[in-house]
């Protein structure tokens, strides 16, 4: 027979839950930093939690938020490394005359 749990128990596993998502996130975010090639992210749908999060899991929920915003931070210096080298590469190609469409000799010919 199955006993069915308190709702104050259910929605406090429910918060547990929707941390570990967000942690294992922040994880797979971190590496993704070291290692660029590493697997994409799966997509995350908000999840439904009723109530406020619980006391005993806010400074956890805090501690994945910060981890949240340096991984952003990181990332957001990434893109911009990555955009200054595009734009390096496209003033090269147009300062060496190449119009940026790859160009084919016939060797055979």
């Amino acid at each position: 027979m199955r006993t069915a749990l308190p709702t104050e128990y259910r929605q406090h596993l429910h918060w547990e839950t929707a941390l570990d998502r967000l942690e294992l996130d922040v994880i797979h975010a971190e590496r993704m930093l070291d290692d660029p090639a590493a697997a994409d992210m799966e997509s995350w749908d908000e999840p439904q939690l009723a109530g406020p999060i619980p006391a005993d899991l806010v400074e956890r929920a805090l501690t994945i938020r910060a981890r949240q915003e340096r991984v952003q931070q990181a990332l957001a210096a990434r893109l911009g490394d990555l955009r200054r080298q595009h734009e390096f590469a496209d003033r090269v190609d147009r300062a060496t005359g190449r119009a940026g469409r790859p160009v084919y000799v016939d060797v055979d010919a």
